[in-house]
């Protein structure tokens, strides 16, 4: 047990001092571009000391930083003290924490170092993690975990039995092995970035990056330069498209490959534990008693190849909020695969292939759910932008059969303890949940689903970053009734739902 406070690595203050420095780069930019009429040649040197300034402050602020935060194990809390003007103590029980999560960046692999997350109970839904170590050395991180994993065997061991016996109790407190249970190959990954969307996420990110600077450019000066050239026509802007939606595909690619490299999961006793990542390598754990329920996703174009991602719907972890790839157990498998690897890591739920699916009579209301709208906006837009908004239409027609495509997929089946729900919007979506996680479940009917002995039912789970809705429409009225039965009534010896 560690008992001597111990400072986090030196190389913390300069990661502080980097994320400061991007966050303040676009406003360093503007102040250049305004004060310093760079394109004349010309610098205003008192706005850019100014900055030097700050920035040194900064730097400055963030060694003191680094100096005064300390952590250490002592009484059975984590203790951590910081903070640049007014001394501030953090103490954290060790009862309290869940998880440590570790992160190695650009500038923690080449320092064998690792960034530490503290993840209590408390912590569902929070933005930040209880606590974080910016950088700490590997074997630092390694003993703090064990450390940490020995003080709550030696708890429980003293909650169950004060007389046990020595050498049980040293027995029963050894380090569990740790079993993989899934790898991706590089294959599986490379397929996985080819047949996924990133592409849009990494134009919109381009487009807001230059959303910012074309208030500073000499538009009227561009403008004239190139009015020759925009007059060449469509065919060059066409091209010109064309390449960047090439290079966004092949950066969402290369990104995907980068995240994902070296995949695993991991069952360590009663947590499950992912690692993946090249330049920055992540390793996330997750006690398995926070797993809410289960989505598989097969998008268009990953279906008809038989692939599926499978996503936890975990109860919390502010790393989890912003950034549901950490969620990911299953980035892209063969969806044949899926009950296997499940079976191990989650032997609770089943993949089941029988489904009780909407009746005929719905399959309208599913093509009018989903094309109303492209049919809609198809009328103005072929009016004032005939002839070319005729292919608007093709649109509607696309909406239309998806809804067909919805219809057939949706589906529900009930197991034992296990609600599985299965819909579609652009990507096919199965729910595996159980009863005593379900938050609240509703059964809803408008007035022409009444005439027509139809309604939908709405399944909630708590998940990190709020509510997980699972949803199948135009069933019929019995099937919703029984679904509604069935969650209302509370078996003798059902598991509670809370952790």
């Amino acid at each position: 047990m560690m008992f001597e406070p111990k400072r986090l690595h030196p190389i913390s203050a300069i990661i502080n001092f980097v994320k400061t420095l991007k966050d303040a780069a676009l406003p360093l930019i503007i102040v250049l571009v305004l004060n310093g009429n760079i394109f004349s040649g010309e610098v205003e040197w008192i706005p850019l000391l100014i900055w030097i300034g700050v920035l040194l402050l900064v730097l400055g602020s963030g060694i003191i930083r680094w100096l005064r935060f300390t952590y250490r194990m002592e009484e059975g809390e984590l203790r951590i003290e910081y903070g640049l003007i007014f001394r501030k103590k953090r103490y954290i029980p060790i009862d309290r924490i869940q998880s440590l999560d570790f992160s190695e960046g650009i500038f923690h692999r080449p320092l064998n170092l690792v960034k530490v997350s503290v993840e209590t109970a408390g912590s569902t839904g929070n933005e930040k993690a209880e606590a974080e170590l910016t950088a700490i050395r590997r074997e630092e991180a390694d003993s703090l975990e064990e450390a940490i994993f020995q003080e709550k065997k030696r708890r429980n061991g003293r909650q169950d039995d004060e007389t046990w016996d020595t050498e049980e109790v040293q027995a029963e407190m050894e380090e569990p092995k740790r079993e993989k249970v899934y790898a991706m190959s590089m294959k599986e990954i490379v397929m996985m970035a080819i047949t996924s969307g990133g592409a849009g996420v990494v134009i919109s990110g381009v487009a807001v990056f230059f959303s910012q600077f074309m208030d500073l450019l000499p538009v009227g000066t561009i403008y004239n330069e190139i009015l020759d050239w925009i007059q060449i026509g469509v065919l060059v802007i066409a091209f010109t498209a064309l390449v960047i939606l090439l290079v966004a595909y092949g950066i969402s690619i290369v990104m995907t490959i980068l995240r994902y490299a070296n995949f695993s999961v991991f069952i360590d006793e009663d947590d499950l534990i992912i690692t993946r990542g090249w330049l920055e390598k992540k390793q996330m754990t997750i006690p398995l008693n926070r797993i809410q329920g289960i989505r598989m996703e097969e998008n268009l174009i990953r279906q008809p190849l038989g692939y599926a991602s499978v996503t936890l719907i975990s109860a919390g972890g502010s790393v989890l909020k912003n950034d549901e790839h950490q969620l990911r157990l299953l980035p892209m498998i063969k969806k044949a695969e899926v009950g296997e690897i499940l079976k191990k890591v989650l032997p609770d739920y089943d993949v089941v292939d029988d489904f009780h699916q909407p009746p005929k009579r719905s399959l309208f209301r599913y093509i009018l759910r989903h094309s109303w709208f492209g049919f809609l906006a198809s009328i103005p837009i072929s009016i004032f932008f005939f002839p070319y908004g005729l292919l608007s239409i093709v649109a509607g027609c696309f909406l239309a059969v998806l809804g067909w495509l919805a219809f057939h997929d949706a589906g529900w089946n009930i197991l034992g303890d296990q609600l599985t729900l299965r819909s579609r919007g652009i990507i096919k979506q199965t729910y595996l949940m159980k009863k005593y996680r379900i938050q609240a479940s509703y059964e809803k009917q408008t007035y022409f689903q009444k005439r027509a002995h139809l309604s939908s039912i709405e399944v909630m789970l708590t998940s990190g970053g709020g509510r997980s809705l699972a949803s199948c429409y135009y069933l019929e009225k019995k099937d919703t009734e029984e679904m509604m039965e069935w969650y209302r009534i509370k078996r003798a010896g059902e598991k509670p739902s809370e952790e």
